[in-house]
């Protein structure tokens, strides 16, 4: 008799691991593809086109507003924050899109509506740019939670006597928000807000330092003439600074005496809103706002102290952004506080509704 086929237990296991792969190729992929497809964007189109020009490829694209905003949420705000919190951005983006369409505020050129360029209006990345950022695997885990943020909150908009609001944003307000009126123009609903939940932001305090000749450069203006000596010559030294003993004297003690400089003098703040931010700056005897401080200097934001020194200024800065409107670390906080999209939202935008636009 011929001995029939032994099965030992690697050919089993050999044996279950091919069905496994067989049953995955015919049901999982697919599956997977599917479920892609779902995470690609949201279900339902708004009725809203949105001409948006990409600023990565020089050219004005067509989309859907809900599909503009799964790019919208994908740039401005972190993948892995609480859901709520992605969704009340969500909400705000789609409400600063429909403010701009409702103002025909054009991009300049009016061929678009908006733009990529986060300086004048709202960031967007691409899907591919979401693969390129985040890596394959993870790209599906974290556009999954952005669409659904999307999807959640979708046709929702604040509105304010009817109309969509200016729905400014930021990173990181340092602990309060401030008004419209001290940033922009006056709006009855960006009055400010406290903002105790953004700590764990790592914008909440950072320094800065700049050179005395970078920041007469980018504020362009002239050195003085006495900083042009120190930074020539070296720091003049007052009476505190150098002592000399004579070896076989006596032991006492001469004083040399010395110049002394002020440069606290040269960088000056003059005036701070009640927040806290700078309201005014005089720098090497010209006026600047807090606001064009921050601009042509870097800095993360208007709210700072500075510390003069013989090379140049440390700044101390709370916040990243504007501070105007939702702290996007403030949001997330909220949610990990057990705060819902809508009470964060009702937070830090004053005497709004939050209505189903479509």
């Amino acid at each position: 008799m011929v001995p029939g086929p032994q099965w030992g237990s690697g050919s089993l296991a050999r044996l279950i691991l091919y069905l496994t792969a067989f049953v995955f190729l015919l049901v999982g992929i697919p599956a997977l593809i599917v479920l892609g497809q779902w995470w690609a964007a949201p279900s339902e189109p708004s009725g809203f086109t949105i001409r948006l020009l990409r600023e990565d490829l020089g050219k004005v694209v067509e989309m859907d507003l809900e599909d503009y905003l799964v790019g919208v949420v994908a740039a401005e705000m972190p993948a892995d924050f609480h859901l709520e919190a992605l969704k009340a951005q969500a909400v705000a983006a789609r409400t600063y899109a429909l403010y701009r369409l409702e103002q025909r505020e054009a991009v300049p050129g009016g061929e678009a509506d908006l733009s990529t360029d986060f300086r004048i209006g709202q960031a967007w990345i691409s899907p591919e740019a979401q693969r390129e950022r985040w890596g394959w695997y993870r790209y599906f885990q974290k556009r999954r939670r952005i669409v659904t943020s999307v999807r959640e909150t979708r046709g929702e908009v604040l509105t304010y006597q009817g109309k969509p609001i200016f729905a400014a944003y930021h990173s990181t307000s340092g602990g309060h928000t401030q008004p419209a009126a001290d940033y922009f123009n006056p709006v009855p609903y960006l009055l400010g807000a406290a903002s105790p939940w953004e700590e764990a932001s790592p914008y909440y305090l950072t320094s800065q330092s700049l050179s005395w000749q970078e920041i007469a450069a980018r504020l362009d203006v002239e050195l003085p003439t006495e900083l042009k000596q120190l930074l020539r010559e070296g720091p003049f030294l007052g009476p505190d600074d150098v002592s000399v003993y004579e070896p076989d004297g006596p032991g006492e003690e001469t004083v040399l005496p010395g110049e002394s400089l002020d440069l606290s003098s040269f960088f000056q703040i003059t005036e701070l809103y009640p927040t806290g931010r700078v309201k005014g700056v005089v720098v090497f005897g010209h006026f600047f706002t807090g606001r064009q401080i921050r601009e042509k200097l870097g800095l993360r934001s208007n709210w700072f102290t500075v510390k003069a020194e013989p090379a140049g200024v440390t700044f101390t800065v709370r916040g990243y952004g504007h501070g105007v409107g939702m702290s996007q670390y403030g949001a997330q906080g909220m949610a990990a506080a057990g705060r819902s999209y809508r009470e964060i939202l009702l937070h830090y935008y004053t005497g709004v509704q939050l209505e189903d636009w479509y």
